[in-house]
């Protein structure tokens, strides 16, 4: 992108700026490499020129790190001038594509500062592409293989979970599904936190949206070494972080302090509404000769939920994506998998209205678009 800041207000008269970064995608812990085309309107004194590299989200701009690429630059009116730079890509920064594909959610771009002796100006922001570092690629392709579907990434601030980070990547996706079962609201999303420990990587794995402390999984050089040359290591391990975190669904949820749709654990004023609490009978006990309330689970029509760990057999989405990219590729596949949530959960409303004389809004297929999956991940994206 170019960017151009006339320095006349400032004495120096103006100059044109265009940032260009190489072609070939950075990793986390690598180098970024392009270089700062410089252009004088007449004749300016720079003082100094810096990159700034920063993730974007839905929360705003974040700087990741700031490099200093050029200093004390005086350029004649009508001159331009090349600076190039090769600068390190910190290992906490957030891969932003997987196998060519953008993922939404989170950005990584660089901005311009250049600055002269009265003021400074800041230039536009040119997108970075960060491919994954090898571990999480093998992560991602284990996920995948289990059978797990993307919904999401984004950033969190490492100090709330104890990262030795000032901020990780969180990558959000559907749980594996179970054969013989298909998809719907029954199946439960996991979060895996990545966040790098000097040679090794700390995972915090949770139920997304369920309250209380994540599983946290440290693990050495040493383990990285081994589970990379093992056959199938990688897979064994994603698949124990997923099989305890999952197990959790059978255990009653820690209550919030004060969260309103928290459901009281067992023990806790309020659980099964005993009888005698605000003169009301328990659930599934009658009441004036009627019967009483019962409950038949999460799953509904589509069953519960229960998965006994990874059993060797790629989902069929996972085959079907063997022959266009492997078990990542499998793993991407959650991005449409939301609309299928959508339209097993929902009615055709729009036919139902044209029956009924109403305009057909749309209004209802909107709001599972924001579910999850692809449509989620898509306005996840524009910022």
């Amino acid at each position: 992108m170019v960017f151009k800041k006339l320095l006349a207000g400032l004495g120096l008269g103006g100059v044109e700026v265009d940032t260009v970064l190489s072609p070939h995608p950075a990793v986390p812990g690598g180098q970024l490499s392009g270089q700062v085309n410089l252009r004088a309107k007449s004749d300016t004194d720079i003082t100094t020129i810096s990159l700034l590299l920063v993730a974007t989200g839905p929360a705003g701009e974040l700087e990741l790190a700031r490099y200093q690429v050029a200093q004390h630059l005086r350029l004649p009116s009508g001159s331009s001038q090349a600076v190039p730079f090769s600068v390190p890509v910190p290992v906490h920064a957030p891969f932003t594509t997987l196998y060519g594909q953008t993922l939404p959610g989170v950005g990584v771009g660089v901005r311009t500062e250049v600055a002269v002796a009265s003021g400074s100006a800041k230039g536009d922001f040119d997108p970075a592409r960060i491919d994954a570092a090898p571990v999480q690629q093998q992560i991602m392709d284990a996920l995948g293989t289990i059978g797990c579907r993307f919904v999401r990434t984004e950033l969190r601030p490492g100090g709330a979970g104890n990262l030795p980070v000032p901020v990780a990547q969180a990558i959000t996706c559907y749980a594996p599904l179970p054969e013989g079962d298909r998809h719907g609201p029954h199946i439960p999303l996991l979060t895996l936190t990545l966040a790098p420990l000097g040679d090794g990587l700390v995972v915090l794995a949770e139920l997304t949206g369920r309250f209380g402390a994540p599983d946290r999984h440290q693990l050495s050089a040493d383990d990285l070494q081994r589970l990379a040359a093992t056959d199938g290591g990688w897979i064994a391990e994603v698949d124990r972080w997923l099989t305890t975190a999952l197990e959790r669904l059978g255990a009653p949820a820690a209550a919030a302090p004060g969260a309103f749709l928290q459901s009281p654990a067992p023990g806790q004023p309020g659980y099964g509404h005993a009888p005698g609490g605000y003169g009301q009978p328990a659930y599934g006990q009658q009441a004036h000769g009627r019967p009483g309330y019962a409950y038949g689970g999460h799953g509904g029509h589509h069953g519960g939920y229960k998965y006994g760990g990874y059993r060797g057999k790629p989902s069929m989405a996972g085959a079907m994506a063997a022959g266009v990219g492997g078990a990542a590729l499998g793993f991407l596949g959650g991005m449409v998998i939301g609309d299928m949530i959508g339209d097993a959960m929902m009615p055709d409303l729009g036919d139902a209205a044209s029956a009924a004389g109403l305009p057909d809004t749309g209004a209802v297929d909107a709001g599972f678009d924001d579910f999850g999956g692809g449509d989620l991940g898509g306005d996840f994206g524009d910022f």
